[in-house]
């Protein structure tokens, strides 16, 4: 085998070493608050919600292939059978065409605290068609809201992950040390044996 086939080998390995990997980004979203019952018109009501930036998918990074949101609520009651309504989402306007994902569940009743975890995952569905590719200005928002008819404490984190085509990882540099290492090595061997008497007289 000559030198520069273990050289060639070498190289190959180095790039089966650094083989594709998928680029994920994660944004996190807290929301906290105490809801005391509010008249509104007659309407009595306790309600409450937030607003938080998050960053749009980096087109850089790749294609975007699933977007996945957690959300983990818990909370208190005032009254343990009053049911809470909780509404999430991420969007960039107040149409409904504009949101990139939406999300409505209730907590029903039956103990004063609670707790509740889902998660969603989008892979080439209408929401992740719009994360991708709606124009998000001016402003992509996180939006996080709770209603019910008394008083409650609640507390939401909602992380949003991306996950973008394989890319091309990049080996690591004690990879490369290796490599020159072993090379160096075999280079070494292979001028050894050319020197060798044996190695003449066969020549």
């Amino acid at each position: 085998m000559t030198f520069a086939r273990i050289f060639a080998g070498a190289l190959f390995a180095v790039a089966l070493l650094g083989s594709a990997q998928a680029n994920t980004v994660t944004q996190e979203f807290d929301s906290s608050w105490q809801v005391s019952p509010w008249n509104y018109y007659g309407d009595i009501a306790a309600q409450q919600w937030q607003y938080q930036a998050f960053t749009p998918f980096d087109s850089s990074l790749g294609t975007l292939e699933k977007v996945t949101i957690k959300t983990t609520i818990t909370g208190s009651r005032a009254d343990a059978a009053d049911s809470v309504a909780v509404r999430y989402s991420f969007f960039t306007g107040w149409s409904p065409n504009q949101y990139q994902f939406y999300q409505a569940n209730v907590i029903a009743g039956g103990a004063t605290t609670f707790s509740d975890t889902r998660t969603f995952t989008s892979g080439s569905d209408f929401a992740l068609d719009n994360f991708a590719h709606y124009n998000y200005l001016p402003q992509a928002n996180y939006y996080f809201e709770s209603k019910s008819t008394l008083a409650h404490t609640i507390s939401a984190k909602t992380e949003l992950t991306y996950q973008y085509g394989l890319t091309s990882a990049v080996p690591e540099p004690t990879t490369y040390a290796m490599l020159m290492a072993g090379l160096g090595a075999l280079a070494l061997a292979s001028r050894r044996r050319k020197a060798s008497p044996g190695a003449r007289s066969a020549s």
